[in-house]
């Protein structure tokens, strides 16, 4: 495979410098944290649902740091497109939203056992069964989304291969914006909030009993902390890059010089790709209490 560099279509110096500069940190540090994330998660013996959930987010965010250095790459050597391009290109949407449907699963799955313990009680034999189906899932939906809108990522829409010169398709905007973000952050919000209703509400009835003791308090206030993080982390790396999908479709193409719909989307795809490294604390919250538990 050829690739062709200092493609002269295009010039945007601030965004490569941008990414030159933001990327880099990224993948040095979501590297390490990711491979250290799966060598913990293959010396674990039992496996439970969440387990399943948390590796499968793993797997996406690994993917996505492992192909970053490509990116980095283009920022300093501007590729004229490629199929290698639109390969790339589906890595990055494929990955990204495998890790929002994925949070989303592990939401609805949090809310099932704080909100409907007797439920999740009976699906307990079969909670892991259905997590992987559920993954399995998620990676089939979002490989057809890839493939069916496939000519949105084709050589000839792109100046480089992160840089478009023409716009998605409505079709496809409409799918990014509702079933990749508005449906995820609608469940998330309302699972979230609702689960740490019921803690709060049951912290409270315990309390009035006087039967709560000093570290289920504590624990309780841990999870209400996770979960309250989580939703919050979500919100602030995903909703930028959704609302820059919006700018861009609706603000005209402009590219040789800086303008605010590039700076906003560039900055945006930043913040979301930074997920790939705020998720490597919730597998360390998990991994630390299953390896405690142990000792």
């Amino acid at each position: 495979m050829v690739m062709e560099f200092n493609c002269s279509v295009v010039n945007e110096t601030d965004l490569y410098l941008f990414e030159q500069v933001v990327y880099t940190p990224v993948f040095a540090v979501g590297l390490p944290l990711n491979i250290s994330a799966l060598c913990f998660f293959f010396r674990l013996r039992h496996w439970t649902s969440t387990h399943v959930y948390m590796f499968n987010l793993m797997l996406a965010d690994f993917l996505l740091i492992l192909f970053l250095p490509f990116r980095i790459f283009d920022a300093f050597f501007p590729k004229c497109p490629s199929e290698f391009c639109t390969f790339l290109t589906c890595v990055h949407y494929s990955n990204m939203y495998v890790s929002i449907f994925t949070i989303t699963a592990i939401s609805g799955h949090r809310f099932i056992a704080i909100k409907f313990p007797l439920l999740n009680k009976a699906l307990m034999a079969r909670k892991k069964t259905i997590a992987k189906i559920v993954c399995v899932l998620i990676w089939m939906t979002v490989m057809s989304i890839c493939t069916f809108f496939l000519d949105n990522l084709r050589k000839d829409k792109l100046y480089s291969c992160y840089v478009r010169k023409v716009k998605l398709q409505l079709s496809f905007l409409l799918v990014l914006e509702i079933v990749g973000f508005l449906l995820p952050i609608a469940i998330i919000t309302i699972c979230s909030t609702q689960a740490i209703s019921t803690i709060l509400k049951s912290t409270e009835a315990e309390d009035r009993l006087q039967r709560f003791e000093k570290k289920d308090v504590t624990e309780r206030k841990r999870i209400v902390a996770i979960i309250t993080a989580n939703m919050i982390v979500f919100i602030v790396c995903f909703t930028p890059i959704h609302i820059g999908y919006l700018v861009r479709y609706l603000s005209p193409i402009k590219l040789g010089k800086a303008n605010f719909r590039s700076d906003f989307y560039e900055v945006s795809a930043w913040i979301a790709t930074t997920n790939c490294c705020l998720d490597s604390v919730g597998y360390y919250l998990l991994l630390k209490n299953v390896f405690r538990a142990k000792s």
